[in-house]
């Protein structure tokens, strides 16, 4: 669906029609990403029961308008979505970057519950990839590959439009890959760089420089004393790999957790669970959801 708001119109994906009636599940993408990171989720088991939603946040996507580049920002551009449509107490699911945008909507807006996947507080991120990000998006990405995949996934991710692992897209020759995005010559592991097109598919630098404004914003995210003492509602997923965001249990953010209830720990999963282990994560949120 297509909104217009005061400064954007806003692209909001939907898994199955918007129906006002129902509560709805809010993913929120990480930096650099869109919507399409609900096309790695399967879902269905609750599907009848949520209204299931991916939001495309200024510059990302589909949604145009100006770009912003703080995550208060981003949190106001999502309340503006949820009372155009009459979202009340949704479920926002945010991974990474759009884990941070989840935690910050959870102190500002009512809701029935925010899930925070892979996130770290304070995120920092390092000079390295700031400077890979905004000069060259493909070495960005390649940096969050080497860094946050723990492993390949064992069986196939089957997306609808992109083929089996994006094999569909691709042609080989010598270490040649042509994808929809232009050729590049892959010299060491062509058959990894095709085996991981259906995750770099989901970083669409639709507007310049937007993964290094997202990765930003990581640096100067913080909550205050008093929003930190009142969070509620969370529930928060880290992966045991995860050398990005690492988990660790003396954070202030979970002073007041119950962390046999309400933290999760995936195992042997790096970075981005539903690429590595979608079933793990799948039946994780799936959990959640059924008893929410």
């Amino acid at each position: 669906m297509q909104l217009n708001l005061k400064n954007h119109r806003a692209n909001i994906f939907e898994k199955n029609q918007f129906d006002s009636s129902k509560p709805s599940v809010i993913f929120i993408p990480g930096a650099g990403m869109d919507h399409r990171i609900i096309s790695m989720f399967n879902l269905d088991p609750i599907q009848d029961r949520y209204n299931i939603l991916g939001f495309d946040l200024p510059g990302h996507g589909y949604t145009t308008g100006p770009i912003v580049d703080s995550i208060a920002d981003h949190s106001s551009f999502c309340i503006e979505v949820f009372e155009q449509i009459d979202i009340i107490d949704p479920v926002i699911i945010g991974h990474s970057w759009g884990g941070l945008v989840a935690l910050d909507l959870s102190t500002k807006t009512d809701n029935k519950m925010a899930i925070c996947m892979n996130i770290a507080y304070p995120f920092l991120v390092g000079d390295m990839l700031l400077d890979y990000a905004k000069g060259n998006l493909d070495q960005a990405v390649e940096f969050l590959m080497k860094y946050g995949i723990y492993k390949l996934p064992e069986t196939e991710i089957k997306t609808k439009g992109f083929g089996t692992m994006g094999s569909g897209f691709y042609g080989r020759s010598k270490g040649q890959i042509k994808s929809p995005y232009g050729t590049k010559v892959v010299e060491d592991d062509p058959e990894r760089e095709i085996r991981l097109y259906p995750l770099k598919r989901l970083f669409n630098q639709s507007e310049k420089e937007i993964s290094s404004i997202d990765l930003k914003s990581c640096n100067s995210f913080r909550l205050n004393d008093d929003q930190i003492s009142n969070l509620k509602n969370i529930k928060y997923i880290f992966s045991e790999k995860d050398k990005l965001a690492r988990f660790n249990p003396e954070n202030e953010l979970l002073k007041n957790v119950d962390h046999e209830k309400d933290i999760i720990i995936l195992d042997d999963v790096g970075h981005f669970p539903y690429f590595e282990s979608p079933d793990q994560i799948n039946k994780v949120l799936i959990k959640i959801l059924d008893i929410s």
